[in-house]
């Protein structure tokens, strides 16, 4: 695409899974949209979305979601449905650090919608404008209660036990193009764990439990024929939401892939899309002047932010394969000093007086915590 320039890379998510992501930056941005894709799919199929918003100054990143497209882990599998929440906040800090002062649009497709939902709800401050399409809050269709329960019996046993999710392809578009290039893409899957199913049933039902928490301007899109996603449970969470600036488009007929429906009825939906971006982004809200006065709440997040930062830096503007090495390089260097650290200080506290202990003993403490903050306050406190 020719008015954007694009990269790729990874960063390192929620208990050490590799995250891959992709960036199409353009001069001068005004705003930065970040995509949250769907059950199944990955972030490269977001290709009309981005034509529509090319030449508006909208950078634009994505994510592979855990267990999706180019990202490590179990194909459709996760421990708690957070874990995807957690790995965007991740990446959202490192887009904060390199696009200081930039409204974040965050536009969250099917299960991305209530990945955006959940983040929204979590992290407040983070987002000046929210969209959600054909957000998956519940099934368009008939769950089995054997199947509920079978999933609920495996999800505390065998968490990782995967089968089909049972979704139609047929039901994305009536672009039967889009159908096939879907069917034939390696990257996309159809499987979903146990222990998913149990977390992403929660987690809809927290999202509609708690809807009116979402203040931020937001936009919602849903096809009347989707046959994947109930379109009355979205009417449902936008009424609910405390939104001031909100609006609900209800396409009749169309499916669950509004944005890749046939030409003429997927230019209406994007031109809907991006004329209420652009319309919203005069006034919205910044991100990161939002962080500045919470000085109180910081350092939670500033503590996990600075250990998971480096290793941002060096995979945004990098490949996945650069980024991994950087990490390697890094983290070699700090185990040891740690170690070579404590060897000469237990023989000097046992050679010499009780005077110098103290001097000794002071450095190790600093380094252990800095340790622990790195690996286990951050993902733990989100």
């Amino acid at each position: 695409m020719e008015s954007y320039s694009h990269d790729t890379g990874s960063f390192t998510g929620k208990g050490g899974v590799e995250i891959f992501f992709q960036k199409w930056l353009v001069e001068k941005a005004r705003a930065v949209l970040i995509i949250a894709h769907g059950l199944g799919e990955h972030s490269g199929r977001y290709g009309n979305l981005l034509n529509s918003i090319a030449g508006k100054k909208i950078s634009v990143f994505a994510i592979d979601h855990r267990g999706h497209g180019k990202s490590d882990g179990k194909r459709g599998h996760v421990d708690s449905f957070m874990d995807y929440v957690y790995d965007l906040k991740l990446f959202i800090e490192f887009i904060k650090e390199e696009n200081r002062g930039l409204p974040i649009i965050l536009l969250g497709h099917s299960m991305g919608g209530v990945i955006a939902a959940r983040y929204s709800m979590t992290y407040p401050d983070d987002v000046s404008l929210i969209v959600m399409s054909s957000p998956g809050l519940a099934p368009a269709f008939k769950v089995p209660e054997w199947k509920k329960s079978l999933a609920s019996f495996f999800s505390s046993r065998i968490g990782s036990l995967s089968f089909p999710n049972g979704l139609s392809a047929e039901g994305i578009s009536h672009d039967k193009e889009v159908v096939t290039a879907y069917e034939n893409d390696p990257m996309v899957h159809d499987r979903v764990s146990a222990r998913w199913t149990v977390e992403f049933i929660r987690a809809t039902e927290e999202c509609m439990a708690n809807a009116k928490s979402i203040r931020k301007p937001l936009l919602m899109l849903h096809g009347k024929g989707d046959s994947i996603a109930d379109y009355k449970a979205t009417e449902e969470f936008y009424n609910s939401v405390s939104s001031v600036n909100k609006k609900l488009y209800l396409y009749e007929g169309l499916y669950h892939e509004t944005m890749n429906e046939t030409a003429e009825e997927r230019e209406k939906v994007l031109r809907d899309i991006t004329g209420w971006i652009i319309k919203n982004l005069e006034g919205a809200p910044k991100a990161a002047e939002k962080k500045q006065p919470a000085a109180k709440t910081k350092p939670a997040a500033k503590k996990a932010a600075p250990k998971a930062k480096p290793a941002a830096k060096k995979a945004a503007p990098k490949t996945k394969s650069a980024v991994k090495k950087a990490a390697v390089k890094k983290a070699a260097p700090k185990a040891k000093p740690a170690v070579k650290k404590a060897a000469p200080k237990t023989k000097a506290s046992i050679k010499k007086t009780a005077v110098k202990k103290p001097a000794v003993k002071k450095p190790a403490p600093k380094a252990k915590p800095t340790a622990k903050k790195t690996v286990k306050k951050k993902p733990v406190k989100k």
